[in-house]
């Protein structure tokens, strides 16, 4: 559901799905990412992408408001807590399709001299 949104809202964007085999795979650099893993498990991830590569714009759907916390401090895109409906989606990729975006968005999550906890 979510590639086919992607590819409906922005014609000409490259859309690739990770793999879901228990294991971050940080090797590529993207734009915007999406994570739909819960919880803790995608708190871990969410920070670990945010680290590695800081000025990626990242929207994370998860089935847990707690959260929200994390999100803010790791500056991501949007935080969005299942159920996910597909108009909330939609907003948010619109968003992003016409570049409102907020600097702060695309600041490391650590940078020199101040370090943001995950945790």
């Amino acid at each position: 559901m979510l590639s086919g949104i992607l590819a409906d809202e922005s014609p000409g964007m490259r859309v690739s799905q990770g793999s879901m085999d228990g294991h971050y795979h940080l090797e590529h650099k993207y734009d915007i990412v999406v994570v739909g893993v819960d919880g803790a498990q995608g708190m871990e991830l969410v920070c670990a992408y945010r680290e590695r590569f800081g000025d990626a714009l990242v929207i994370w759907i998860t089935d847990d408001p707690y959260f929200a916390g994390v999100a803010i401090r790791t500056h991501i895109f949007d935080f969005i807590v299942r159920p996910l409906a597909e108009s909330r989606f939609r907003e948010t990729v619109r968003k992003l399709m016409a570049g409102k975006t907020d600097s702060w968005q695309r600041m490391p999550a650590c940078w020199r001299g101040m370090e943001i906890d995950c945790l």
